[in-house]
């Protein structure tokens, strides 16, 4: 069955078989989301999230929280695909995001905020971006902008189900990308730590998009690097069709 016109996946098709992904176990979003972006790029279920967890050895202990953000990376670039850790805080992550789902490349993305003292650390839980809508009326005649996700612990833990956010209406269920939609607004407000990792198909892939479409912003060397790859990703610019922004 096809999605509503204004609606925008990664993947068209909204059969089961086309989303081979799974629901997670207590605090293994990390894992877990990694799987489910490479399943969904290869069209087949070829990566188990448990398989992962195992793969990430002592970078993940379930009692403290389950895996650090770059413990995701690793795991996608793992085996054999593309990405790196990102960070939109310091520009418009709108048309980094949309841009990507346009190339139908999904994107790890991190919601909710975890502090140590007052800096945020991560985000609370990893869900995979899989689509966006054009804007279009609600019920009020409201123009709403939602984006979609692939969240393995949607409606609840334990309860992932693919179809949680479908809707019904005089008895016809109308799909939408993957199992939950967020408001756009509502989104971005939850989007705090700008955290991404978009999933190419290959690291060529990934490095020909970047070059193009991004300038990482300089900082200091030692402090930048340990910012860059363990802390909050690499601060990027959008330099790529439609940017305002400028390069000194």
């Amino acid at each position: 069955m096809p999605y509503p016109p204004y609606v925008h996946s990664v993947i068209a098709n909204s059969d089961d078989a086309a989303w081979p992904v799974q629901g997670q176990g207590i605090n293994e979003c990390g894992c877990t989301v990694a799987a489910n972006a490479l399943n969904l790029l290869a069209g087949a279920r070829l990566f188990d999230k448990d398989s992962f967890v195992r793969e990430a050895g002592l970078l993940f202990n379930r009692g403290l929280g389950g895996s650090i953000s770059p413990v995701t990376g690793w795991l996608i670039k793992r085996h054999g695909y593309g990405t790196h850790f990102g960070n939109l805080l310091h520009t418009d992550p709108e048309p980094v995001l949309r841009d990507l789902l346009d190339r139908n490349v999904p994107v790890v993305v991190e919601i909710g905020s975890n502090y140590v003292g007052p800096f945020v650390i991560y985000g609370q839980h990893s869900i995979l971006l899989i689509g966006y809508s054009k804007p279009s009326p609600d019920g009020s005649s409201a123009l709403r902008e939602e984006y979609y996700f692939v969240d393995s612990q949607w409606p609840s833990l334990g309860g992932f189900d693919l179809h949680a956010n479908d809707a019904i209406g005089n008895g016809v269920v109308t799909p939408f990308p993957g199992n939950r939609t967020i408001a756009r607004d509502d989104f971005l407000r939850q989007y705090q730590t700008r955290i991404y990792y978009p999933v190419f198909r290959s690291q060529a892939d990934h490095d020909a998009w970047y070059q193009a479409n991004i300038r990482p912003e300089s900082g200091a060397p030692l402090i930048g690097w340990v910012n860059s790859t363990l802390l909050a990703g690499s601060y990027d610019i959008w330099v790529g069709p439609g940017s305002t922004a400028r390069l000194g």
